[in-house]
């Protein structure tokens, strides 16, 4: 069975977000930016 996992990704502006991001998905994680807060679980 597959486990679903969540990473919340913080940073204040010029933290390397972004780039966190990118590599994310170079390594097959779906991500997701400016997520709106009511569709969090």
């Amino acid at each position: 069975m597959k486990r679903n996992e969540l990473l919340i990704l913080t940073g204040m502006s010029g933290a390397g977000r972004s780039t966190v991001a990118h590599s994310l998905e170079d390594l097959g994680w779906y991500v997701v930016d400016n997520l709106p807060p009511a569709l969090l679980p």
